[in-house]
């Protein structure tokens, strides 16, 4: 479980500083709509990954 943790933390900071982010590119807010989708399903992966691996033991 300790290896999600390394694709969870940036993925955490990267969905936090989405704002920031697409301010520094100057798009018209669909960077951030991208950002925060592949966000999610980053998290919603290793969720459902780590749960797959507390069943599993």
């Amino acid at each position: 479980m300790n290896r999600y943790w390394w694709v969870l933390i940036p993925v955490i900071f990267l969905a936090a500083f989405s704002g920031p982010i697409a301010a520094a590119v100057k798009t018209d807010g669909k960077l951030k709509k991208v950002i925060l989708v592949f966000s999610a399903g980053v998290v919603f992966v290793c969720s459902i990954a780590i749960i797959a691996s507390l069943f599993a033991k």
